[in-house]
C-alpha cells in the first residue's frame, strides 16, 4: 500500500512482531502489537516526514497516511524486504522499534523422534574418540538435531502427546543497517525485563556500539502497561531522556533525530 507524503526526512520505521513458522497453520510469535511504532511513524509524518512503515503481521498501521506500507512474517522475509528497501530508497533515519524473533523454528518433532534420531547418531559415534561423556553426548544430540531440516510443509497432528520444536539463531536484523546505509540515523530498541536502570543503560550502551546505532530506546518489560511506558533514551553523546508514556517516547525520538540532523549540518 502506498499514498503520497509531504516532503521533509525520508523515515523507515520496523513495528510490530516477527512470527516464526512451525507448520502451514501454526506459528510461534511475541506479544508486540505494533502501537509505539505506529504512533512514532505518526509523529515523523507530523513533521512533514516521509515515511515508510514495515511492521509484522497483525500489527497495528499508523493512523496518518504513510508513503509506504509493508507486512512480513518471519525475520529471513524481514531481512528480505528491509535489504530491498534499503537498496532502494536512501532514508535519513531508520527506526527499529520492531520486536524481532531471536529464534527460528528449525522443525517440530516428537519426543520419540528425537530420541530415535538420538539413538542412532550413539550408534554412529565412535566410542574411540577420547572425549567426555558430557562433549560426546552434546555433539551426538547436535548430531541428531542436525537431521532435521526445515518446517513442517504440512499441519502437524492435533493428536500428538507431545511436541518438540528445535530452534536455532536468528541473524540480527539492526547490524545490517549501517552496514547498507551508514549515513542514516539508527534509532535501535532494547527490551529487558526484571533489572535495574544502570543494567538496562549497559545493555543498551553495548547494543548501540554493536550495531553503530545513533539512539537506543532502553525499556523494561516491567514499566510498560497500556501507553504507560516506561523508557530511556540514549543518546550519542552519553545522555539519557526519561520517558513515561508512549506518545512521549514518539515525540522524544523526533525531536532527538532532528536536533541530531541539525547538528550534523552545522
Amino acid at each position: 500500500m502506498s499514498v503520497e507524503s509531504g516532503t521533509g526526512l525520508c523515515v523507515l520505521v520496523t513495528s510490530g512482531g516477527t512470527s516464526e513458522k512451525i507448520d502451514q497453520v501454526r506459528t510461534i510469535t511475541n506479544m508486540s502489537t505494533g502501537r509505539l511504532g505506529s504512533l512514532i511513524a505518526d509523529a515523523f509524518t507530523r513533521e512533514g516526514g516521509c515515511v515508510t512503515y514495515l511492521c509484522g503481521e497483525g500489527s497495528l498501521f499508523p493512523s496518518l497516511p504513510a508513503r509506504q506500507v509493508h507486512t512480513v512474517g518471519g525475520v529471513r522475509q524481514l531481512m528480505e524486504k528491509l535489504e530491498l528497501l534499503l537498496g532502494e530508497q536512501q532514508y535519513d533515519c531508520v527506526v527499529h522499534s520492531m520486536a524481532v524473533s531471536d529464534y527460528t523454528v528449525r522443525t517440530a518433532t516428537t519426543a520419540r523422534e528425537l530420541a530415535r534420531e538420538i539413538a542412532q547418531a550413539l550408534a554412529r559415534e565412535s566410542v574411540t574418540t577420547g572425549d567426555t561423556g558430557e562433549e560426546r553426548l552434546n555433539g551426538v544430540v547436535r548430531a541428531a538435531i542436525g537431521a532435521y531440516v526445515q518446517p513442517s510443509d504440512k499441519k502437524i497432528s492435533s493428536n500428538l502427546e507431545d511436541m518438540v520444536l528445535l530452534m536455532e539463531k536468528t541473524p540480527k536484523v539492526i547490524g545490517r543497517i549501517k552496514e547498507l546505509q551508514p549515513e542514516t540515523t539508527l534509532v535501535g530498541f532494547k527490551l529487558l525485563a526484571g533489572v535495574s536502570e544502570e543494567e538496562l543503560v549497559r545493555v543498551a550502551r553495548e547494543l548501540m556500539a554493536r550495531s553503530r546505532s545513533d539512539f537506543v530506546l532502553a525499556n523494561d518489560l516491567e514499566g510498560i502497561s497500556g501507553d504507560q511506558h516506561k523508557a530511556v533514551l540514549v543518546c550519542p553523546n552519553g545522555g539519557l531522556r526519561h520517558l513515561d508514556t508512549k506518545q512521549e517516547i514518539a515525540r522524544a525520538i523526533v525531536e532527538s533525530v532532528l536536533e541530531e540532523k541539525g547538528r550534523r549540518k552545522a
